[in-house]
């Protein structure tokens, strides 16, 4: 009887972290998805999928050269943002006791 509530409160215990961890890498792949997509409405792109790449996105600024200087510069602070959340989110998968979670639930790096 005495093992029984140590048992059910570490179960709890562990079932409360992967959703906090589940939780926490949805909400940093959802900010990522978030700046690709302004960055690619900022560059008139057509999104037809969900998968955009920050390559593909990189590429097409590559390409672009009629952006103005105001443009230009916010089109740099969105690819900066996007390369950040995308090393986070990176991060977070790696990090030892979270990525017990992330490949238990497959989640992969970006």
């Amino acid at each position: 009887m005495g093992f029984i509530p140590i048992l059910l409160t570490f179960g709890g215990f562990v079932f409360l972290f992967a959703l906090v961890v589940t939780q926490s890498i949805k909400a940093k792949k959802e900010q990522y998805k978030t700046a690709l997509l302004q960055l690619a409405g900022l560059l008139k792109l057509e999104v037809t999928d969900q998968d955009l790449k920050i390559e593909e996105v990189e590429a097409e600024i590559k390409k672009t050269n009629s952006l103005d200087e105001q443009e230009n510069k916010s089109v740099k602070i969105l690819l900066g943002k996007a390369k950040l959340l995308r090393h986070q989110y990176n991060e977070l998968i790696i990090t030892k006791p979270y990525s017990f979670v992330a490949k238990s639930l497959g989640y992969h790096a970006i």
